[in-house]
């Protein structure tokens, strides 16, 4: 076109493109992963569930660590200034993870118009480095405590804070630290019934065998956490309250009935502080102490802390209380034996009538007189 023609086209059409350009252009919403890949992180919606620079919200979580399956693992969750330490000690004894959770909400959270969750942390220097364990995030979307969750493991900042995002599509099915196989990942729609969000830190990688991360060194380590909610790359459609969260007598009462009525006795058994003296005289035991050894070390302790006479009280009391415990297990150990004994013997008589089937198949049906 001429120098004239332009003109006249502007002169024209000079205010209808003075007014496409005045109309506000639709902001664009790239995906979660593409967001994710090109470092958009930013330009998502985020709405905080917890804020862990207040005290009172940490009273909304709890502990989980190994020591529900035998382990003598140990975390806490404590206020530090304006954030929150995650801090502990992980052993590979009987377990080898520790976590902490909300505690089971009594009405479901209903995060479905989010893309995922974010946690916004720093693993500090503290034990090994953070590369030599394996962290992970939990979504429980059944009112129960079961080992049965959705997980997905996270590489936490070291050099300052910073915000990890976790898409929905990143959590698996796992029974404990297996991954239940067959099942699809995480949608979007079946975070609507959201009843616990976790934090861990284990030995044990999300995959379908459960093995230890290799490389793995237990000992302590430590997380600050300063915020934990859900993102989206758009705007929320309303603004979430957080529903109350069971108590602890309302846990206990939804146990079974068996359960609640043997729960004082199994604690004496089977509780974490017996759990612990056991690893404790393990751990002596390999170490070469002698019977002997072991009750004068733990004499000296007790000792140490009240005095002979707070020492002799505490010594008659476990003393009383390991009997009590081992005389309330030995029916406990009985039946698990008679289970396992029960169960082979089933084994090996399907095993045997299994072989006689196919035994009397390959040989084909007897001749009888008649055809003879």
């Amino acid at each position: 076109l001429g120098r004239k023609s332009r003109v006249v086209i502007c002169m024209q059409f000079g205010p209808a493109i003075a007014l496409l350009h005045s109309v506000p252009r639709a902001p664009r919403t790239p995906s979660v992963a593409l967001a994710s890949i090109l470092g958009l992180a930013d330009v998502s919606y985020r709405s905080v569930l917890y804020d862990f620079s207040q005290p009172d919200q940490l009273e909304e979580w709890e502990r989980i660590d190994d020591v529900i399956m035998g382990g003598v693992s140990s975390s806490r969750l404590v206020v530090d200034g304006s954030s929150a330490l995650f801090e502990g000690r992980l052993r590979s004894d009987g377990g080898g993870f520790c976590g902490q959770r909300m505690r089971l909400l009594a009405e479901p959270l209903d995060l479905s118009a989010a893309d995922g969750v974010f946690v916004d942390c720093e693993a500090l220097s503290v034990g090994a480095e953070p590369s030599k364990r394996v962290w992970k995030m939990a979504i429980r979307t059944k009112q129960d405590r079961g080992e049965v969750v959705y997980q997905a493991a996270f590489k936490p900042p070291t050099g300052g804070r910073a915000t990890v995002n976790l898409p929905f599509d990143a959590f698996r099915l796992v029974r404990g630290p297996r991954l239940v196989p067959g099942v699809q990942p995480l949608s979007a729609a079946q975070t609507n019934e959201t009843y616990q969000i976790s934090l861990v830190v284990s030995k044990f990688e999300v995959s379908e065998t459960g093995a230890a991360l290799p490389g793995f060194e237990e000992g302590l380590f430590a997380m600050r956490l300063h915020e934990l909610g859900t993102f989206s790359t758009r705007p929320p459609p309303f603004s979430r309250s957080m529903p109350r969260a069971l108590s602890e007598r309302e846990q206990a009462k939804a146990a079974p009935p068996l359960l609640r009525l043997l729960r004082p006795l199994l604690g004496l058994a089977f509780g974490e502080p017996t759990r612990r003296r056991r690893a404790a005289r393990r751990l002596l035991e390999a170490r070469g102490s002698s019977r002997l050894q072991r009750a004068r070390l733990g004499w000296a302790w007790r000792a140490a802390a009240g005095g002979p006479l707070v020492a002799a009280r505490k010594t008659a009391a476990l003393g009383l209380k390991d009997a009590g415990g081992f005389a309330l297990s030995l029916p406990v150990r009985l039946l698990f034996k008679l289970i396992v004994w029960s169960s082979k013997m089933v084994k090996t008589i399907i095993r045997a009538l299994t072989l006689l089937a196919e035994e009397r198949k390959e040989g084909g049906p007897a001749p009888n007189a008649a055809s003879a």
